[in-house]
């Protein structure tokens, strides 16, 4: 088959190493990145193929499709397009087999063949949430990875909404694999995808296929008129009910197949209990787990938006006091703003059981919210409402939201809870509104808004003087400018005042202990291991809290400490780029080689991830640079450190992490160039700790390193 290029060659930013498959829609190549360390999967279209603009939009809408998908089961496509005329796409790299190959040795054990149809049912119903069919699932396009099947190729994907690139009554798909209505050139819909999994399952379970014939043709018609006996006819030890899903999967009318991935994953985790003389999967943890989205705003009104992020984030303050409630904290939704993502998704990724999905509409002086409590696991709606409220009302709209949410899970209230949730957090609604206003520009992350977010804040306090939340988010605004190099001591002070005015108004409050930590640190209190104790024990799993609870510990010499809270974070929060290069640290510190190799190798891919999603993110490219010059990747760790750099000059703590990287290639000259210019507004515990990073241990016996560090 002719492709474009002829030869191993490159491909936009990717260089073509060899090549490793070929079909019908083009050939599959190994490539290298040469932006970020890592190989992957470049798909190339037939040179004919090109030159159709059809083959071409089906290329690239195979790219919208399965970009929207992230599930561990589904190939991740990172991007496409057309270089030199020649259309591409780029997918993660993935090794092992295809089940097709597997089933040339007979079938698979029957739980074996279970698990792999609760994996592929389970990615299906996350592509199903998001309107995509796949349309051409078969057993070759289903990879045996180490970590388990993987879905690929959605060459034939149909998107709803988008243009339909077939023409009417035309055959996309497999003979083997197509259901009868996609044989007989009807649409194809969840359905048909349910109808190849049944295929898929049978071939699985029997080593062959339900559907046979020498020719395309005599494979439809069998697909259309012919019923094949049951598995267990096969194999006798495939139980009565997985006989019933097969054939329940493979009925000829869709309206009599199942109607959702959910309902097929339900009966195939109870086959999968009773192959096992098991029972059922144990219930969900006894203590409901439950995310509140960012709210979505539907005026085009800047205030709109801020109004819509503080209802989220006071809702997510009230629910997380409550004892009888686990709740995601704002850092581990935020990523997920403005992100149109599945329910079963979020439950999978945030670990929750429950979510809360809303919109807000503002009219003048009157607020509509549309809120929709959701049950993860099969995105059942629990209850839906909409409020209708003015601004003067906003803080029973959030108690009604607040109880309504206590009410569907039967949440058993602590004394003092009812009173704690039906509190108004402000006498002044002028004061509430600039707290919204704060609190969306210190999310927003940069030093500029931090300074704008102080102004707004100290507005909402001279107006309502005991306003816990507004001086807790006043002494975090001061708290991070410390701890982002920002500011330097002058701002430790004010951070702890504000700290301590919140908590005498409110001593349980989390953001005023966690700014109170920082702060303390940043002036190198002793306390401040006590003040951190204090906000893990609000919350356990804040993972922000942790990872610097961890990172304290480190700088004090204490890496055995740092261990475990970092390996807890990384089992919850796999992809936490910083916790996964401290964990990294701390091995190295504690002469743990061999898990200090694994966790160099989990820091890089958490970085490759971040930066995939966010290519922006200087301090995530930093602390690549540094994995990539731990690796022996100093080429491309030196061009990750000048990447990042040009990203943030300003940003004292890119300066910092770059010197690591540069000093961990021997580039002596240049770590001391970027610390010259990154120390300037170094917090006070960076002194003892530079000389203990164990990034700098080729600078310990450097004068000039030994100077800017003493005391």
């Amino acid at each position: 088959m002719d492709t474009m290029p002829a030869g191993p060659g490159s491909v936009s930013h990717y260089r073509l190493l060899s090549k490793i498959g070929a079909g019908g829609m083009g050939e599959v190549w190994l490539a290298e990145d040469t932006q970020l360390p890592r190989k992957v999967a470049v798909k190339l279209l037939p040179r004919d193929a090109a030159r159709d603009p059809q083959a071409v939009a089906r290329l690239l809408r195979e790219a919208q499709a399965a970009a929207t998908v992230d599930h561990p089961a589904v190939v991740t496509v990172y991007e496409a397009g057309v270089s030199s005329g020649a259309p591409y796409l780029v997918m993660q790299r993935v090794e092992g087999e295809t089940l097709s190959e597997r089933l040339t040795r007979g079938p698979l054990p029957v739980a074996e063949a279970v698990t792999l149809a609760e994996r592929v049912a389970d990615a299906l119903a996350e592509v199903h949430a998001l309107g995509i069919v796949h349309r051409d699932l078969k057993p070759s396009n289903i990879i045996l990875s180490p970590r388990g099947p993987k879905v690929v190729d959605f060459g034939v994907a149909s998107l709803k909404g988008a243009a339909d690139l077939t023409s009417p009554g035309s055959l996309i798909g497999t003979p083997l694999t197509m259901s009868p209505e996609q044989v007989t050139g009807r649409p194809a819909d969840n359905r048909s995808d349910l109808w190849a999994l049944g295929v898929v399952l049978y071939a699985a379970l029997t080593g062959r296929e339900p559907f046979a014939g020498e020719t395309p043709l005599q494979v439809g018609y069998s697909v259309v008129v012919s019923q094949p006996p049951p598995p267990s006819s096969f194999r006798p030890e495939i139980t009565p009910a997985l006989d019933q899903v097969v054939i329940k999967l493979l009925r000829k009318d869709p309206a009599q197949r199942y109607a959702r991935a959910e309902d097929l994953l339900a009966d195939l985790h109870a086959c999968q209990a009773e192959l096992n003389a098991a029972a059922p999967a144990q219930a969900k943890s006894p203590v409901p787990r439950v995310a509140v989205l960012y709210f979505e705003v539907l005026g085009s009104s800047p205030d709109d938006a801020f109004l819509a992020a503080g209802l989220t984030d006071d809702l997510i303050v009230d629910l997380s006091r409550l004892g009888g409630l686990r709740v995601a904290s704002r850092e581990d939704v935020r990523v997920y703003r403005d992100r149109a993502v599945p329910p079963r998704t979020l439950g999978r990724e945030l670990e929750v059981d429950y979510i809360l999905l809303g919109s807000v509409r503002r009219a003048g002086n009157r607020i509509r919210v549309a809120a929709q409590f959701v049950r993860a696991s099969d995105g059942q709606t629990l209850w839906t409402d909409r409020l209708d409220r003015t601004l003067e009302d906003l803080f029973s709209l959030q108690t009604e939201v607040s109880h309504r949410i206590v009410e569907a899970l039967q949440v058993a209230l602590q004394p003092g809870e009812r009173e704690m949730l039906e509190r108004i957090p402000s006498k002044s609604t002028e004061a509430y509104t600039f707290y919204l206003k704060g609190r969306e520009l210190l999310d927003n992350g940069t030093s500029e808004a931090n300074r704008r977010a102080e102004q707004m804040l100290r507005l909402a306090i001279e107006l309502d003087p005991e306003f816990a939340l507004g001086h807790a988010a006043l002494g975090e605004c001061y708290a991070v400018r410390a701890l982002k190099w920002w500011g330097g001591p002058e701002v430790v002070e004010p951070a702890l005042a504000c700290a301590r005015r919140a908590l005498e108004l409110e001593p349980d409050l989390l953001d005023a202990h966690l700014a109170r930590a920082i702060a303390l640190r940043v002036r190198e209190d002793p306390e401040a291991l006590e003040a951190l104790d204090q906000v893990i024990r609000l919350d356990p799993d804040h993972a922000d809290a942790l990872t610097w609870a961890a990172f304290v510990y480190m700088t004090l010499g204490k890496p055995e400490r740092a261990a475990p809270i970092l390996e807890r974070v990384l089992e919850r929060h796999p992809r936490r780029y910083r916790a996964a290069g401290y964990l990294t640290g701390a091995y190295e510190m504690l002469g743990r080689s061999d898990e200090q190799r694994r966790s160099l190798h989990r820091c890089i891919d958490a970085c490759v991830e971040e930066l995939r999603q966010n290519p922006d993110d200087a301090l995530a490219r930093a602390f690549l640079a540094i994995a990539l010059m731990q690796s022996g990747q100093v080429e491309g760790g030196i061009a990750q450190a000048e990447r990042a750099l040009r990203i943030a000059p300003e940003d004292g703590r890119i300066r910092y992490n770059v010197a690591c990287a540069f000093a961990r290639a021997g580039l002596a000259d240049r770590a001391l160039e970027q610390l010259r210019e990154g120390i300037r507004r170094t917090p006070g515990y960076f002194h003892s700790w530079a000389p203990r990073d164990p990034d700098f241990a080729t600078l310990r016996a450097n004068p000039e390193f030994i100077r800017m560090f003493s005391r």
